[in-house]
């Protein structure tokens, strides 16, 4: 694989926050130090080395072999695929397998593998992580153009793959990618040794590629820089690298690298171009789809990937580095909008489609959200970054959708990613091992360690979750009327169907669909649909929830091409626990024109996920989509908290910035027995809230 609920038993009650009579409420100032939960609580110091103990190089060294070109000059390479001998047997013995039609190994993996050694050395001062990151050098070298471009692939011939998709030479992924290696081997080396020579060697290799990226940048009549595209209405940078504000973000964190070693002011002037561009292709509200998130691609305002999303690193490093506070309070607002929406609903998305997709996820996914989180915390010192960093980078030892570890320490092998579960593929884990997941996860795992802080959250397990229901449009078992089709579509061309179906018909087709809520609770439900490249009112849906008064929805006026949306249906709807239907009925000024709906997704005022460790830690964040503060009732598994007649929840409520508005202690009688407690819990307007116990 390669790419470039838990129901509650008791009505949540939505009120302006107040004193609850079923807890007792002890309200902490927010400038008043964090509580000790308990004295068996592990030390961060302790956790840190738990982790630190997990980080193994043994199978990216396995992956490193080399090729002999006709003059026998010897070129070490990474193998791009690794998979068992025998097929979903991870303890079978590991072969390397060829990437078809693309090469054996790539510029893209091997940088990543330069940089894994690279922290590796920071962390450990092994000498052994600096043969190895100079022996990925001399690849990289190999792949160079002498203009600063590099071609991606290689053949086992030696022969470098020339005119492959995935391979010419331009500024692209793996050129970012190998000079965010080379930045980074500019500043390490440099420390390391001193007077070797070796540093400015790197430093010579990675100059052409700054001219590459300048004129990239400046050169043509007009400069690129400063130039915008219009797509769907919105505005969009036209200075991206291969139109990716995430392949973009690789270059920032590149020129961030070589920034801290050889401040130079051209190089500042490109972070700030890239940088700039970054933050002004970020979209939705806290409310809104994406939800703050930067998209990834100048092709589509409305699907988002979780693989190399690194624009939130790289702003937050890039507003690190140079100062700018804009850059940190944009990779924030993703934080704090999007990611805790994923964190505290199913822990990583696959893709926003762009209705929210489950699978395929991936480690690379992981480490870029994770990441991400972390440099945030070194930009801001919110502890809270911390924290949700160490959640995210949980998904590793198994708190996700499979509940099943995507890491081995004792082979330092990184699982591929995770399918959706069926008879064929069990619970849809993929234990292919080879060099992105294996070097994403490890690189995780070291930049984790680095943070006691995070590191105490790093064996989270899900125990229960309340997340988003999506209902798919096309789960209609017949028509109501008229002849609406099922459409299979792997791509839009813009983005990803949910359940890889939609539904399109046309004026007078209606259907009815059915689905379960399990409990007494307000949602906001959300419609994705096909918004039409025809005039205002041309292309309707009427959608109506229990046969009640139909929403209108306008599915026309795009001023371009028609394109995928996730937008509200209506503010909130009150849902009782039990079946429901849909009804969508579609109307259009003529029986030529179409529409399209994908499906419908009820998300839960208040989401949350409750998490349990060692040492009956316990962990439940929650995420409000409510613009008011409001109590939220929860009835929390309390099996895995510590025995005693009472539980005391340290609870801390963030705003939709990341400011810790308060910290309060709320305290539950256990009654002999009990499985459940009653937790009465405030979250801040469109904030989150963390709540910890034993």
């Amino acid at each position: 694989m390669r790419i470039m609920g838990y129901p509650r038993a008791l009505t949540p009650v939505l009120r302006v926050v107040m004193a609850a009579a079923i807890v007792v409420l002890c309200v902490v100032s927010a400038y008043a130090p964090t509580p000790t939960l308990a004295a068996s609580q592990p030390s961060a110091i302790d956790a840190r080395r738990v982790v630190g103990d997990m980080i193994n190089l043994a199978h990216l060294d396995y992956l490193r072999d080399e090729i002999s070109l006709s003059d026998g000059t010897i070129i070490p390479i990474w193998w791009v695929y690794c998979e068992p001998t025998v097929s979903g047997d991870r303890n079978s013995k590991y072969r390397y397998v060829e990437a078809a039609s693309e090469g054996v190994s790539c510029v893209d993996d091997v940088a990543r593998a330069a940089l894994a050694y690279l922290a590796d050395y920071e962390r450990t001062g092994d000498p052994h992580d600096l043969d190895m990151a100079r022996d990925a050098f001399s690849f990289i070298e190999y792949m160079r153009t002498p203009e600063g471009h590099f071609y991606n692939f290689v053949l086992e011939s030696g022969a470098r793959n020339l005119k492959g998709s995935t391979s010419e030479k331009g500024v692209n992924w793996w050129t970012a990618r190998a000079m965010w290696a080379l930045a980074r081997g500019v500043r390490v080396f440099g420390r390391a040794e001193p007077g070797s020579g070796y540093a400015e060697h790197l430093e010579a290799l990675m100059g052409p590629s700054l001219g590459a990226v300048h004129a990239f940048l400046t050169d043509g009549d007009p400069a690129l820089f400063g130039q915008y595209k219009t797509l769907h209405g919105t505005t969009i940078p036209a200075w991206f690298v291969g139109d990716g504000a995430d392949a973009s973000g690789v270059v920032v964190m590149a020129l961030c690298e070589l920034y801290q070693a050889r401040p130079e002011p051209r190089t500042a002037e490109m972070i700030r171009m890239f940088a700039d561009g970054i933050a002004q292709f970020q979209m939705g509200t806290a409310d809104e789809s994406p939800f703050g998130a930067h998209m990834p691609w100048g092709g589509s305002i409305s699907h988002w990937h979780g693989w190399g999303y690194h624009q939130i690193r790289a702003l937050a490093m890039a507003g690190r580095v140079l100062g700018n506070q804009e850059w940190v309070r944009s990779a924030e607002r993703a934080a704090n909008g999007f990611v805790t929406h994923m964190l505290a609903s199913i822990g990583l998305f696959a893709h926003l489609g762009p209705a929210p997709l489950t699978y395929v996820q991936l480690a690379y996914g992981c480490q870029t959200g994770t990441t991400g989180l972390l440099e945030l915390y070194r930009a801001t010192g919110r502890e809270i970054y911390a924290i949700l960093a160490g959640i995210s980078g949980s998904w590793l030892l198994g708190n996700n959708v499979a509940g099943h570890p995507m890491y081995d320490a004792a082979t330092g092998r990184g699982w591929d990613g995770i399918d959706p579960p069926g008879p064929e593929r069990g619970i849809g884990v993929s234990f292919n091992a080879g060099a992105e997941s294996t070097i994403e996860a490890v690189t995780t795992l070291i930049e984790l360690a680095g943070v006691p802080r995070a590191c105490e959250y790093m064996n989270l397990v899900t125990r229960a979750r309340y997340p988003f229901r999506v209902v798919e449009a096309e789960s209609f078992d017949k028509p109501a009327s008229g002849r609406p089709r099922k459409m299979w579509a792997s791509w839009t061309g813009e983005g990803i169907p949910s359940g890889e179906f939609y539904v399109t018909a046309r004026s007078g087709d209606s259907f009815k669909l059915s689905f379960s809520i399990p409990e007494d609770d307000e949602f906001i439900p959300y419609v994705v649909y096909e918004r039409q490249a025809v005039a205002l009112g041309q292309v309707s849906l009427a959608i109506s929830i229990d046969d009640g008064e139909p929403i209108i929805v306008d599915a026309s006026g795009s001023p371009d091409t028609k394109y995928f949306v996730m937008e509200k249906l209506c503010d909130l709807v009150w849902l009782t626990a039990g079946r429901h239907s849909l009804t969508v009925k579609f109307a259009g000024a003529s029986k030529s024109l179409n529409a399209s709906i994908d499906a419908l997704v009820f998300q839960p005022v208040v989401e949350w996920r409750h998490m349990t460790g060692q040492d009956y830690q316990n962990v439940l964040l929650t995420r409000s989509f409510a613009g008011q503060a409001v109590t939220n009732q929860i009835n929390v598994d309390i099996r895995k908290s510590a025995p005693a007649p009472t539980i005391e929840f340290l609870v801390r409520c963030y705003t939709a910035q990341g400011e810790l508005a308060r910290e309060v202690r709320l305290t539950s009688p256990v009654t002999s027995g009990a499985e459940t407690a009653l937790l009465d819990l405030p979250v801040e307007p469109f904030g989150y809230s963390l709540v910890e116990w034993r």
